[in-house]
């Protein structure tokens, strides 16, 4: 038998790659973040403070560029899942700094 090829004429979103660039620098900031704030002995300054803002903004709008495009059903969907997944972790992350915030952790 000879090989099968299968064309397509599928394409990565805009959206789907957004996302993943939102998601990539929302989880690069939060790490960033958390272990500097670790370095300073545990003070968080006010402009990491304003880093979780943007983190927050950048994660909201990553997720849902990222179901958005996971919704075109004639897109590839493997940044869709990535952006999808690196922003819930971002905001996993901004949720646990603020819990552990206000209740002492």
């Amino acid at each position: 038998m000879g090989k099968k090829y299968l064309f397509t004429d599928k394409k990565h979103s805009p959206q789907a790659i957004m996302s993943t660039v939102l998601g990539l620098i929302s989880t690069g900031a939060i790490a960033y973040a958390v272990y500097s704030t670790y370095v300073i002995g545990g003070i968080a300054t006010e402009r990491l403070g304003a880093t979780g803002a943007v983190i927050l903004l950048f994660s909201t709008v990553g997720l849902i560029l990222g179901y958005i495009a996971k919704a075109n059903p004639d897109e590839f969907h493997l940044f869709s899942y990535v952006g999808i997944v690196l922003n819930l972790m971002a905001l996993l992350g901004v949720s646990m700094v603020l819990y552990a915030g206000a209740y002492g952790i």
